[in-house]
């Protein structure tokens, strides 16, 4: 399960949190949705000083993978190259 994967612990707690809420807004939002916010998210995270790594990058889009159809999975496989 991902909230158990040991990458998460030492992770900035900002960076956390936005993971966290992107997950939960991947259980109701289509990868197409979730793009725009994950941009205005990354553009907030440049505004503190932050940004992630490629490694939380790829926490970020499998936490969002989880929750996804097999149809959505395979959309999103074309997405998830631009990010990684």
């Amino acid at each position: 399960m991902f909230e158990q994967n040991p990458k998460l612990r030492n992770i900035h707690p900002t960076k956390l949190r936005i993971i966290n809420e992107i997950k939960e807004q991947s259980k109701y939002q289509s990868a197409e949705e979730l793009l725009p916010q994950i941009l205005q998210i990354n553009q907030e995270l440049k505004r503190r000083n932050l940004s992630f790594t490629k490694e939380e990058s790829a926490l970020l889009l499998e936490a969002m993978e989880e929750s996804m159809s097999p149809a959505e999975r395979q959309k999103f496989q074309m997405i998830k190259f631009f990010f990684l």
